[in-house]
């Protein structure tokens, strides 16, 4: 059963990975050992649950430049005002010092003892989490798609992080104002000409992530139907559903004004769209079983992995929580296969693969 390598035309995968070589943590959730020196090849942290698995892989995630769900105040030690995490890694430029600190407010980032932003992150292959809330990617509302997107295309362009956040903004304001008008006249009349600023910032920012959203798209959809067939039976496809496209983004704000207005909120643009998952030419959310589904999150994030891999010419550190976790003998065997094959792979579940090094996690510590 073949994972890796993938044929992907010209593209020439590189061997050499993201490789972390140390993790210092300090008030990281119920995290009581201050470091985590894993080597190279596989490594699974095995323990109960609740013991501290996922908040370890988590904390890597974060120390590398990565977004994760739900706010960071809550990865703070119960007690504690701030947490701090430190990542020593190695990649095909040499060796890099990561540092993230999370606070109430929020978190600051320093790369090589500078202040970073996540911008400058971006610049770095970091890791991917897989993990069983992966199964949202399917199961879950339309959102919880629109967020894998949208962290992806961060990942590969600085420009789009930016349009994302200004488009935001714009839809922010819009929003605003048909409340506003709603409540003041409930008609369009006195306010279409601030409508008007915002439609034009809307569709300034709203068109280009609709391009770049259908271009990534492009890219990921091969390697997702891959990764699938190579997981389970059945073919894999992936379908933007779209509220409007770039040219008609204008004539479709001022078209659904009277609803908006009812609705105090804008119907239409790419924050209302959706990645359609559809196995078998039928969407995978109705009808997929759940075993099914399960193996559409895996190849998504599988897919995700070997993009930046593609990108960044090495591979990103690639961790899997409860990596045994619905997957029958064949899924775990790709999956096991596939993390082999790189130089650095963490796993975390209640069991061991059977192979690699082993790391027993108890009570938020850890020893080899």
């Amino acid at each position: 059963m073949r994972l890796w390598p993938l044929s992907l035309g010209p593209v020439a995968f590189s061997l050499y990975p993201v490789r972390l070589v140390r993790l210092r943590q300090k008030n990281f959730r119920n995290l009581s050992t201050p470091v985590f020196a894993p080597g190279p090849g596989l490594t699974t942290v095995v323990g109960g649950n609740a013991q501290g698995k996922t908040n370890l892989l988590e904390a890597i995630e974060l120390a590398l430049g990565g977004e994760l769900r739900n706010g960071l105040a809550e990865r703070i030690a119960f007690g504690q005002g701030e947490a701090w995490l430190h990542a020593e890694i190695e990649t095909q430029f040499g060796s890099s010092r990561l540092e993230v600190k999370l606070s109430r407010e929020g978190r600051e980032h320093r790369l090589n003892e500078a202040p970073a932003s996540l911008r400058e992150l971006a610049q770095l292959p970091g890791a991917v989490l897989l993990g069983p809330d992966d199964l949202e990617l399917v199961l879950g509302p339309p959102e919880e798609r629109r967020r894998f997107l949208d962290v992806l295309l961060s990942r590969f362009s600085a420009r789009y992080r930016s349009m994302l956040s200004q488009y935001n903004r714009a839809l922010q304001q819009r929003n605003a104002v048909l409340k506003s008008g709603f409540r003041r006249e409930g008609r369009s009349g006195g306010i279409q000409t601030t409508l008007s600023i915002w439609n034009h910032q809307l569709v300034k920012y709203g068109g280009e992530i609709l391009s770049l959203r259908r271009r990534m798209l492009a890219k990921l959809t091969p390697l997702a139907r891959e990764a699938y067939r190579e997981l389970a039976p059945g073919e894999l496809s992936l379908e933007l559903s779209e509220t409007t496209d770039p040219d008609g983004f204008l004539q479709a704000l001022e078209d659904n004004l009277q609803d908006d207005l009812q609705r105090g909120a804008t119907s239409v643009g790419p924050h209302r769209d959706d990645l359609v998952i559809l196995l078998e030419g039928r969407e995978a959310a109705r009808f997929g079983s759940r075993g099914e589904c399960r193996s559409i999150a895996l190849a998504l994030r599988l897919a995700e992995h070997r993009l930046l891999w593609q990108h960044y010419e090495e591979a990103p550190l690639l961790l899997v929580d409860e990596w045994h976790s619905e997957l029958d003998n064949r899924r775990r065997g790709a999956l096991l296969a596939y993390a082999q094959s790189l130089p650095q792979a963490i796993l975390a579940g209640l069991e061991t693969p059977g192979t690699g090094a082993v790391i027993e996690i108890e009570a938020g510590v850890w020893g080899s």
